[in-house]
């Protein structure tokens, strides 16, 4: 999710379990005014720190995704799991002015047993938290406890079909009673506890074998008593990809296309609000501008290094001068040539069941 876009910033400000501070407040005054003068100026200032950060608990996955670097076993990084000391360290140093974490980038983040811990610790901050999940760890009682009494906020769970049969034609390895049987165990605890969060999000992946059920994962997840039913554009990685997966209606098509090749509808504009809002803190204590960079290329640092302060990070030369990059000719990067920043539609819609 390169950038914040209104209706997280709506949903973390009157659906989210939060805690207003002084110094939270100061710092999205001072983020929004070093945007607006880095805009006007062509040159980047940056006055605070993130808003939101992006912690990616494992890069490793159960499932085998055809488009997922992670699940088709594509990524260049080296794989693992973030060390939970580390990732206080992180929150101790910067949690006083986020105002979200959310806990995902590459790899499946409950396959981190300590997920839930992580999860506990940036809420004792008062933080805003979310995860997404493809839904295959919310089987024994206590897994569900554990995930609600972290006190996440929201959980978004990828549920791409109405049957096995259509599911697994992306979610390879996946199974869809599994998925279902823990969206109701999930939402059943809820009910039981007369709790209202964390927010339950049943998101679909709109591509071509399934767009015909778009209607039919609404009434599922009125019946299995989710909170919201998004559809989602799906990012596409190569022609052949295109060729085989985007979707006829083209809501749901992040790309003009020839027939051939496909091109992402977006104006480029030199600019990117994520690079002034958050940033991405991989397993390994990687710091990478966006989620875009999936293998890492554009590297900024190492939270986890000894002797460094994230906060050198965000304002150190590195970051910087990516920041110049993106303000001179973003079309220039090449992990901006597959961002919606600047796209003509969007690229998911929200129904509040």
């Amino acid at each position: 999710m390169p950038h914040i876009p209104f209706k997280l910033f709506q949903k973390v400000l009157t659906s989210y379990r939060y805690r207003v501070t002084v110094k939270r407040l100061c710092n999205i005054i001072a983020v929004f005014f070093s945007m607006v003068i880095s805009r006007i100026f062509r040159r980047p200032v940056v006055w605070g720190g993130p808003l939101l950060l992006m912690v990616e608990p494992t890069n490793l996955c159960n499932l085998k995704c055809p488009m997922c670097p992670s699940g088709a076993g594509t990524m260049q990084r080296s794989k693992g799991k973030m060390d939970i000391r580390q990732f206080r360290k992180i929150i101790d140093e910067i949690g006083d002015t986020l105002i979200l974490v959310q806990f995902w980038n590459q790899g499946e983040p409950f396959i981190h047993t300590g997920l839930c811990e992580m999860v506990a610790y940036a809420k004792s901050k008062g933080i805003p938290a979310m995860t997404s999940t493809n839904g295959h760890f919310f089987e024994m009682p206590e897994q569900i406890e554990s995930i609600v009494h972290s006190g996440i906020d929201e959980i978004i769970i990828s549920f791409d079909g109405i049957d096995q049969k259509t599911y697994e034609q992306y979610r390879v390895g996946g199974y869809f009673e599994k998925v279902m049987d823990g969206i109701r165990k999930l939402v059943q605890y809820k009910q039981d506890h007369k709790l209202k969060r964390p927010l339950i999000n049943l998101q679909f992946l709109v591509m071509k074998h399934n767009e015909d059920q778009m209607q039919q994962i609404e009434s599922i997840g009125r019946r299995l008593g989710v909170d919201l039913v998004t559809l989602k554009s799906a990012q596409v990685y190569s022609d052949n990809q295109g060729r085989e997966f985007l979707p006829d209606d083209e809501r749901f098509r992040r790309y003009t296309s020839d027939g051939k090749t496909y091109i992402i509808k977006s104006r480029f504009p030199n600019w990117c609000q994520f690079l002034w809002t958050g940033t991405v803190v991989n397993w390994d204590g990687s710091v990478t501008p966006c989620c875009f960079d999936k293998d890492g290329e554009y590297t900024v640092g190492n939270a986890f290094q000894e002797g460094t302060s994230f906060r050198k990070i965000w304002k150190g030369e590195k970051l910087q001068s990516f920041r110049r990059k993106i303000l001179a000719d973003r079309s220039n990067i090449s992990i901006c040539m597959n961002c919606f920043e600047g796209m003509r539609q969007p690229y998911v819609y929200y129904k509040v069941l």
